[in-house]
């Protein structure tokens, strides 16, 4: 879908370098706090319980590289006039949905099929 006008298309360059500027500073913050993490002897509790924060925030830091890949393809979609339309079934993408989910490559009921698909 090419934007709706170029009001809208601002609208999504803006929410988008928003949502990469934020996830950006949690990834500094993650980084910045795993790498100070002291993991002492793992045979102690305090060992175990320092060992299991770094595998969380190891965690957060990859879910949060794999959103910032997202913003990075929807900011792509938008450059190339494809952002908002559904890569599933070619259909517009809700105007509420971007704005909810700016990253969102598939229209809700592509997705409820995708959701579907992958628990069963």
């Amino acid at each position: 879908m090419k934007p709706r006008s170029p009001t809208i298309a601002k609208e999504f360059e803006r929410r988008l370098r928003e949502a990469r500027r934020e996830v950006w500073r949690t990834m500094v913050g993650t980084e910045d706090e795993l790498s100070t993490l002291v993991v002492p002897n793992a045979a102690s509790s305090e060992g175990a319980s320092a060992g299991v924060a770094a595998e969380v925030l190891a965690t957060l830091g990859s879910s949060e590289r794999r959103l910032l890949d997202e913003i990075d393809a929807a900011h792509s979609r938008l450059a190339a006039g494809t952002f908002g339309t559904c890569e599933r079934c070619g259909q517009c993408i809700a105007l509420a949905r971007l704005r909810a989910l700016p990253a969102a490559r598939l229209c809700i009921a592509c997705e409820r099929v995708a959701e579907g698909a992958a628990s069963a």
